[in-house]
């Protein structure tokens, strides 16, 4: 038996598009419902629910039906044995698992003074959305009472087939004493309903996304919270710490745009970079803040923070913690692959440790320590493409030593913003959300050009 809608097929649908939404058409079926309860008509009622789950959500609605009423049949899969229960005139009709009726969702009714047949078959491979309202599927509609009577006949052979007794007589007068429906108000209540339920669901859906707008927000500052105490317990204690990361934070996002990246992908690394180093939190002070040269003891345990950051940070399911996870643990392996702690080489080393690698050697050599002064511009440059394709990947370098200004610019607009200012002031500043840095470059970009 083929289903309901390809057997309408061919008849005058007032429906003109080809795909709907589920909301659409449920609003569209209780506009055909509505009808009925608005003029009290002793209608028959044809509703096919696919699964008796979906019948439940309207279960109220039908039992005012059923009271109302002459008959009505509800046609899904998986119907209880107690489901006609508080039901006097429905009957439940239980579909088979190879049904065609399974595919779709219909409601039929039947009455000398209106009658409406919505048929629709669902269309999976359409659904863009993976909620249920956005389930897809192809529409028809008809308030032609001879194409209504065709949507009878059919569940009416269906009903036989189960010998199911159905009233198939007309109506008599006295079961006639409903108000006839006008036409211009049967149009007012397809339009006027069918739109209230549109709006009222997309003022819930409006909510919805504004509850999860506060979420996102509520999740995102958590996010920056996080890395901000973690940064703070394994890096930065003072100003001059903070300024580090903060530089190498800036020069890493601008050399990944470069490379391609997107905005997201520019947020994650400026923030992902400022936790290279959290795994010097198990590395003694005394080697920390040594002023002078590690003696090869030293360095050998200095050598472990890469694999005590990454232990802290493994397993995050957080996009920016797993980038993190990355810089930290590969941010000292080497293009030549002489660099520690696993020797990776070329490509085998993730392009964010790529970049930070370089970025960090940058700041160091450019930057006053307790054991030196800052090099100028032109030794650091002399220093770092002295490792094209040794330390650094070349194509990196060229990126970095072509926007050098632009990181010199920076380290002079942190300085110029910072001052006055407490290192928390600071550190609040650059991990609050309305912090981007992909707005701050976009804003030079326009600033330089």
């Amino acid at each position: 038996m083929q289903g309901l809608y390809k057997y309408l097929e061919g008849s005058s649908s007032t429906l003109e598009i080809d795909i709907y939404t589920k909301a659409s058409m449920v609003a569209m079926s209780h506009s055909v419902e509505k009808v009925v309860k608005e003029y009290g008509l002793f209608a028959d009622i044809y509703v096919l629910f696919q699964d008796y789950k979906y019948f439940l959500y309207e279960r109220e609605r039908y039992l005012e039906f059923d009271q109302l009423c002459r008959q009505v049949f509800i046609f899904a899969e998986n119907i209880p044995k107690d489901a006609s229960r508080d039901f006097e005139n429905t009957t439940f009709v239980e579909l088979e698992a190879a049904s065609p009726l399974l595919e779709e969702w219909a409601v039929t009714v039947i009455h000398p003074d209106y009658s409406a047949v919505l048929a629709t078959k669902e269309i999976p491979g359409l659904q863009r959305i993976n909620k249920e309202n956005y389930r897809t599927f192809e529409g028809f509609l008809s308030l032609d009472s001879e194409i209504a009577a065709d949507s009878a006949a059919y569940y009416q052979k269906l009903l036989a087939q189960k010998e199911i007794n159905y009233l198939d007589r007309d109506w008599q007068p006295a079961e006639l004493k409903n108000q006839k429906p006008e036409f211009q108000k049967l149009i007012s209540l397809f339009i006027n309903d069918s739109l209230f339920e549109l709006e009222d669901k997309l003022r819930s859906l409006e909510e919805k996304e504004m509850r999860l707008d506060e979420m996102v927000k509520d999740n995102k500052e958590l996010s920056r919270e996080t890395m901000q105490k973690l940064c703070e317990a394994g890096e930065f204690r003072d100003e001059d710490s903070l300024f580090h990361i903060l530089r190498i934070g800036f020069t890493s996002a601008l050399m990944y745009r470069e490379l391609g990246a997107d905005q997201k992908g520019i947020e994650n690394i400026f923030f992902a970079s400022l936790l290279h180093d959290l795994g010097k939190i198990g590395i003694p002070d005394s080697i920390l803040q040594k002023p002078g040269k590690l003696t090869a003891e030293e360095y050998e345990v200095m050598q472990n923070h890469p694999e005590i950051g990454a232990k802290i940070l493994a397993g995050s399911h957080s996009e920016i913690l797993n980038m993190a996870y990355n810089i930290a643990y590969s941010h000292h392996e080497k293009w030549d692959g002489s660099g520690y702690p696993r020797g990776l080489k070329g490509e085998e080393i993730p392009v964010e440790a790529r970049i930070v690698a370089l970025a960090d050697v940058f700041d160091a050599l450019s930057s006053k320590r307790v054991y030196k002064d800052a090099f100028s511009r032109e030794k650091c440059v002399d220093i770092i493409s002295s490792e094209r394709d040794q330390h650094f990947e070349g194509e990196i370098l060229d990126i970095l030593l072509e926007y050098l200004d632009e990181v010199y610019a920076f380290r002079e607009d942190l300085k110029t913003f910072s001052e006055g200012k407490t290192t928390r002031e600071i550190s609040d500043y650059f991990f609050s959300v309305n912090f981007s840095v992909f707005e701050f470059l976009k804003m030079r970009e326009m600033i330089n050009s």
